[in-house]
């Protein structure tokens, strides 16, 4: 009998897999036939043009754009960060002196802001292409929580969280846990808040639109620019109307929906959202697997160059096998009888996230006071940014990035 029920839970799983694959197979089927409808309504748009649609804005534009707005004062007074804050997320705190920092900066906090008695740590999901970044170090939220209470030594009761997603939704629960299995989510009920982008951010954008149309040309121009970037975003531009019927008759047609049966409508429409996303999910782990190709045989090529151009250097590196989302390489360098270390590093789980400074990993110590001859580099080159890792960093790209870093271990050399 257990032989049977074994046998049995085999086939139902095997049966469910088949069924998965060909689930998705008509799901692409259908997005294939979608995007024909799509393209063909596109080209009849009439001409539009929004520069952030240009540039092809990412997570990291979107957070700039947004800590921008965020960082305007007038009389004193922060007046979106305000509206943000009491409006829109229902916090009751006094904004007072506030810093919105650098983006991706206070331990890659998307939008980090610090004030007088409070934190506030804004993780940014606007485009909805990265799931939750939670690895063996900890849940992305717990992780940015803990670098606050650790490295900036504020107080947890003092620290509010915002999450910003595309659509409603909330962070998933691993987000909350630590490396030690630790859950701050119920903690944190009353200091955390999930504010979509498309039902909460858009609208309230709009409102706030409204009290500034006679302020600085460029604010209003930033702001109806990103407006309708939005707009552009969700398919809710006047102009897309025409497109838009087009391709709900186009989805009712192909997925027998019944107009007069919405509930059942709305299942069918679920079961389809359902897939899309499971498919997202593996569109999106295939995306980190090439993206780790492309950077670990990159790696592998500049740690050849910097075998030949240091080879009175210690090389270190951390094999990307034990760490599949973080990995770096460099050289340790002793400068006033302190070891450093000089890394590039990649953070490859969203997209190919590369930087390079000075650290104290590999040197079997902890941060030590720096020099002043290794603070003058960090400052010449632009290497803010320090926080336990970090003595100083910076983004760098692809193209020119073993050229940094060389230059940088030069200059530490000549000090050395």
């Amino acid at each position: 009998m257990e032989l049977e029920r074994i046998q049995s839970a085999l086939d139902l799983s095997s049966s469910l897999e088949k069924r998965t694959q060909q689930n998705h197979g008509e799901l692409f089927a259908l997005l294939l036939d979608f995007n024909n409808v799509y393209e063909i309504e596109s080209e009849k748009l009439p001409y539009h043009i929004n520069l952030i649609d240009e540039l092809h804005a990412d997570e990291n534009a979107h957070s700039r754009i947004f800590a921008k707005l965020l960082r305007y004062k007038e009389n004193s007074r922060f007046l979106f960060l305000e509206s943000f804050l009491h409006d829109l997320c229902g916090f009751e705190m006094n904004v007072l002196n506030p810093r919105v920092e650098k983006v991706d900066s206070c331990g890659r906090i998307d939008i980090p802001i610090f004030d007088t008695n409070y934190v506030v740590l804004i993780e940014n999901k606007v485009t909805d292409k990265a799931p939750d970044q939670n690895t063996i170090a900890g849940g992305q939220l717990a992780r940015y929580i803990e670098t606050v209470k650790n490295s900036y030594k504020r107080n947890e009761e003092d620290i509010f969280v915002i999450y910003t997603p595309k659509y409603s939704r909330e962070p998933s629960d691993d987000c909350w846990i630590n490396k030690d299995g630790l859950s701050y989510k119920d903690s944190f009920k009353l200091r955390f808040k999930s504010i979509s982008y498309r039902d909460d951010i858009y609208n309230w954008l709009k409102e706030k639109s409204l009290g500034f149309k006679d302020k600085d040309i460029y604010l209003q121009s930033a702001i109806t620019q990103y407006i309708d970037h939005l707009e552009g975003l969700f398919s809710l531009r006047t102009i897309n109307k025409t497109m838009n019927m087009k391709l709900h008759d186009f989805l009712k047609e192909q997925l027998n929906l019944q107009d007069d049966n919405p509930y059942e409508a709305i299942e069918i429409l679920s079961q389809k959202e359902s897939e899309l996303n499971n498919a997202m999910a593996q569109i999106q782990l295939l995306k980190v697997d090439y993206r780790r190709k492309i950077v670990v045989e990159k790696f592998k090529e500049w740690k050849e160059e910097l075998k030949l151009d240091f080879r009175d250097l210690r090389i270190v590196e951390d094999d990307h096998t034990t760490r599949n989302e973080l990995i770096n390489f460099g050289v340790v360098i002793t400068v006033e009888e302190k070891k450093f270390s000089v890394l590039m590093e990649c953070d490859i789980r969203e997209k190919i996230n590369l930087y390079f400074g000075i650290s104290p990993i590999y040197t079997g110590f902890d941060k030590y006071e720096i020099p002043d001859s290794l603070q003058t580099i960090l400052t010449n080159n632009g290497l803010g940014e320090p926080e336990k890792y970090w003595y100083g960093w910076r983004h760098t790209l692809l193209s020119n990035g073993y050229d940094d870093l060389k230059d940088l271990i030069k200059q530490i050399c000549a000090v050395a």
